[in-house]
């Protein structure tokens, strides 16, 4: 009914279009790429106005969008970068050159963009959902600055996800880490998810991916790129060494010197690997050249929030913020955690949607675990799914059965109180969800970000 339509009213601040995104659609019947298609068209196709690498996975999406920016940055290139989901500001999705959009440049965008996702309401396909209409304010943004290359980071899947209506034939796909995720809506094997992640192979383009170490899942992938005659470029992960300590995270690539990256963990190596393949097929295609110090530069630079962020409170308490939400995300965290803090188990602040496998998740983070303060969050805030939040209460006796101390404590906030007071010197680790990093910024913005 036309009653529940959002509506964009005059005299609108920051935070009434920050406000009037989240009243969107979530979750909304599958329509295919219909609606998000039909949209963007009454745009005028901003998706198709500049170069764009598409990349998608079930883990390293974000970080390998980061450091291909980054890389492209540092060779004087300008860069628009669409990420989600966001930790702080919904202007973290929408970069260019590395800095989110202004508030008065958002401002703008949703003025303009707003009106045509109303005008849908009533078609065939409905009204546009927040994720179809944060790609369109991302793609309108790049189309307008312009930027010379757009990194898109895909949603949830990819066949199906609305950044799949990207149809220029120079598109670059790259297929990150696949592991179980989405499960309901993208089939319960690691082949049927690779499927959906494949969905973003150009026909007759080119693609490159993360070697998976299951053949069946390899073929999966070379069979959807041989239907689409797109090239397809696997990189095997066997030939890549990373190394983790107190000075950082360094990674060896073509028998060069180690490179320091801007993001932690052993598992980054990998992300900086295919983003550093990435940016040698473009200067390949478009006819300029990698520079060593700009490559070394651009891995060293990249930053995301959320990502194995690490904060120190006023009072030395050390805090790992990262928003690993499943069993693949949540074991290179503990891998990192176990490098860094050796002999060390930290106490987990943690919260989950209720669409995640839990015990899968709470095996992975097991063996560095010391206890579990179980917490809740709010579902505002822009996430790219419907599902909710998953009980405390739940959380925790989940973890009991996992052989985890555990107590559940609804409010987010007194929940890392809570656990900074047990943690002793050990870590205290805030993840499960992107939301609950968001919901606890306030107690963790008098912290300072840790020395690396």
């Amino acid at each position: 009914m036309t009653h529940s339509i959002p509506r964009l009213h005059p005299g609108r601040s920051f935070r009434d279009a920050t406000d009037y995104l989240y009243r969107l659609p979530r979750g909304a019947k599958s329509s295919g790429l219909a609606r998000a298609g039909e949209f963007y068209d009454r745009l005028g196709t901003p998706q198709d106005a500049v170069r764009t690498v598409h990349v998608a996975g079930t883990a390293g999406k974000g970080s390998v969008s980061t450091f291909l920016a980054s890389i492209l940055d540092a060779h004087g290139w300008r860069v628009g970068a669409h990420l989600s989901p966001h930790v702080r500001s919904i202007l973290e999705r929408f970069q260019v050159a590395g800095a989110p959009i202004t508030e008065c440049a958002f401002l703008d965008l949703v003025d303009r963009i707003a009106p045509v996702a109303e005008g849908m309401a009533d078609s065939d396909v409905g009204m546009p959902t927040f994720f179809e209409v944060a790609n369109a304010i991302a793609f309108a943004h790049f189309a307008s600055v312009p930027v010379d290359y757009a990194v898109i980071e895909t949603g949830i899947g990819g066949l199906l996800d609305a950044t799949n209506t990207i149809r220029r034939p120079d598109k670059l796909a790259v297929i990150t880490r696949i592991g179980l995720d989405h499960t309901d809506m993208l089939g319960d094997t690691e082949s049927a998810i690779a499927r959906h992640k494949a969905g973003i192979l150009p026909r007759g383009g080119h693609g490159i991916a993360l070697r998976h170490p299951s053949r069946e899942v390899r073929r999966t992938i070379a069979t959807v790129a041989q239907e689409r005659r797109c090239v397809l470029d696997q990189l095997d992960d066997r030939a890549i060494s990373c190394d983790i300590s107190a000075a950082g995270t360094h990674v060896r690539l073509h028998d060069s010197e180690p490179m320091k990256l801007g993001l932690e963990g052993r598992h980054q190596g990998v992300n900086a690997a295919l983003a550093l393949r990435a940016a040698e097929f473009l200067a390949a295609r478009d006819g300029w050249s990698l520079d060593p110090a700009g490559v070394r530069d651009g891995l060293a630079d990249a930053t995301l929030p959320g990502r194995f962020e690490r904060r120190t409170t006023v009072d030395g308490q050390q805090l790992v913020l990262d928003g690993a939400h499943n069993a693949v995300k949540l074991a290179a965290l503990t891998s990192t955690l176990q490098d860094l803090y050796p002999g060390q188990r930290s106490t987990w602040v943690l919260a989950f949607k209720d669409d995640k496998d839990i015990d899968a998740a709470l095996a992975a983070l097991a063996p560095s675990a010391a206890g579990i303060v179980a917490t809740e969050f709010r579902e505002t805030g822009g996430g790219t799914g419907a599902a909710s939040c998953m009980p405390a209460r739940k959380v925790a006796e989940r973890a009991r059965t996992h052989g985890l101390r555990s107590i559940a404590v609804e409010c987010p906030i007194e929940a890392v109180t809570m656990a900074r007071l047990v943690a002793g010197d050990a870590p205290v680790v805030v993840s499960g969800s992107f939301l609950l990093l968001s919901a606890v910024t306030s107690v963790l913005e008098p912290a300072r970000s840790a020395h690396r």
